[in-house]
């Protein structure tokens, strides 16, 4: 007689430990992706501020932007040690 209802306890039991196994699943699932995504992007980022610092730009931005040239020789100051 008792063999029922624990018999269907422990149904609703496996059921419900399947569907949270199954719904951290899920959720580990999205978060593996949203890393992999943050990781693009940072790798991304990094390129970016890469290229924002490199030298050539930089020079060229003095040169069209603030009209900057190398300076001449005569404008050049011997430091003595």
């Amino acid at each position: 007689m008792w063999t029922i209802p624990v018999l269907i306890a422990f149904s609703f039991a496996t059921v419900w430990l399947r569907l949270t196994v199954v719904h951290t699943t899920y959720e580990l699932d999205q978060a593996n992706k949203t890393l992999h995504n943050l990781k693009l992007e940072s790798e991304k980022l990094e390129l970016r501020v890469a290229q924002l610092r490199s030298p050539r730009r930089l020079e060229a931005i003095a040169k069209q932007k603030f009209k900057l040239s190398p300076p001449t020789p005569e404008k050049l100051i011997q430091m003595k040690d």
